[in-house]
């Protein structure tokens, strides 16, 4: 069997998180039906004897940009407000954007306010109230600047990575 017969055929085998792979609908196994022919047609290829050496040169090289590392041990937790910490992974210096953990332990809550700026979050696990809505482990969201938030409450805590 070829690979590409069997990347097709062990395609939907592939375990996967929850909302982590494209819902394919009822059509999907129809459409890899009708690719899979088009695979006999195809010449055998060898991939060129070099490549392999090509890639591990590529991913030991140095960073054309520099790039900043923050491995799960390092950072400090810093608390916040009552029952929320905070731990800063990067900080660009040139726009003042950082990408942050928010832990927030049962009960907290976050004084309402208005963003200057874009936020993006991403909740890790737990669950948050804001503005009347429930949001759950897997959810993301975006407030644009200007968006105002009422008292965000946290009533079984949660973990949070955030953007802003």
């Amino acid at each position: 069997m070829r690979s590409l017969d069997k990347m097709v055929s062990n395609f939907n085998t592939i375990p996967a998180i929850p909302g982590t792979m494209p819902q394919f609908g009822d059509g999907s196994d129809d459409l890899f039906a009708q690719l899979a022919p088009l695979t006999q047609s195809l010449p055998d290829v060898a991939p060129p004897a070099d490549l392999l050496a090509s890639i591990e040169a590529e991913l030991d090289a140095e960073p054309e940009e520099p790039t900043h590392v923050q491995r799960s041990d390092e950072g400090e937790w810093v608390q916040r407000a009552d029952l929320i910490w905070k731990k800063i992974l990067t900080r660009d210096p040139e726009s003042g954007r950082c990408m942050y953990l928010l832990r927030c332990l049962p009960g907290a809550r976050i004084k309402p306010h208005v963003h200057g700026r874009a936020e993006h979050l991403f909740i890790i696990e737990g669950e948050f109230w804001m503005n009347g809505k429930l949001f759950m482990a897997g959810d993301a969201q975006c407030s644009l600047p200007g968006t105002e938030h009422h008292e965000i409450t946290m009533p079984n805590g949660c973990l949070v990575l955030v953007s802003a």
